[in-house]
């Protein structure tokens, strides 16, 4: 009975299941719970190998965030950036007051240029500095007083008409002069520029007044683009007939070489 009970009973259960429903378990050969039971639950940490495709998954542990955090942000301030294509480094933060700049083609933390600065000197003769020009050939203004020299760009004892622009100051130069000559009534006064030894160009000319008072002055003043070393002079040139001197108040005259950059 109990048997003929149990294939009524099935029957009545196989009647409610499709054939499709049947072919699902096609080719079980062991308890199906157990291969179920042996599978890694959905909480349990999956190792994937090869090229994934992941669809609406979320990456619980670790997150993708903690990996950034713990090996390219370990600091406060710290900043990510491409060492090479497709690499991602860390830039750890800088001191206080640098500024974030490009070194060999990457970021880099910097501590940035001081402000304006100034450079240069002021020079004079004094005592008895009068110097005399010969007629119809130019010639160099010597200096053997500095109001003020904040580079050793003059020199009172060597080249003492060159003023020579010092180490890591290339950039623009400016030369100023006021100079007198005698009063004499003919003949023209110039001052030239002379860069590195050659002549460079005219700054200042005058031509005396037929009554034969002062001169007057030549004065100017004149830019230049200088690299480090290149040397800048000042050359006098008259033409009255004979010698002539230069004189000011203060003996022949004063000029300033100066520079204004980062």
């Amino acid at each position: 009975m109990t048997k003929a009970r149990d294939l009524a009973n099935a029957g009545t259960a196989l009647g409610a299941v499709s054939a499709t429903e049947l072919a699902f378990v096609d080719g079980v050969t062991s308890a199906i719970q157990t291969q179920i039971d042996a599978k890694a639950p959905s909480s349990t940490a999956v190792t994937l190998t090869g090229t994934q495709t992941l669809t609406n998954k979320t990456l619980t542990n670790p997150v993708i965030a903690s990996v950034v955090n713990n090996t390219l942000t370990s600091t406060t301030g710290d900043m990510i950036y491409a060492s090479a294509a497709n690499t991602p480094a860390r830039l750890g933060i800088g001191s206080t007051s640098q500024v974030l700049t490009v070194a060999g083609g990457i970021p880099s933390w910097a501590t940035p240029a001081g402000g304006v600065t100034f450079s240069g000197t002021r020079v004079r003769n004094s005592g008895s500095g009068i110097l005399s020009i010969p007629n119809s050939t130019a010639t160099a203004l010597t200096f053997n007083t500095e109001d003020y020299d904040t580079d050793g760009i003059h020199s009172t004892s060597s080249n003492t008409s060159r003023f020579t622009v010092p180490s890591g100051k290339s950039g623009y130069w400016q030369i100023s002069f006021f100079f007198n000559y005698d009063s004499v009534s003919g003949g023209v006064r110039s001052i030239y520029v002379y860069k590195n030894g050659s002549f460079n160009a005219l700054i200042s000319s005058t031509v005396p007044s037929a009554t034969g008072d002062r001169t007057g002055s030549n004065n100017g003043t004149m830019t230049y683009n200088l690299a480090v070393a290149d040397y800048i002079e000042l050359y006098a040139f008259q033409n009255s007939g004979g010698s002539l001197n230069i004189n000011t108040p203060d003996q022949y005259g004063n000029a300033e070489f100066t520079y204004q950059g980062a």
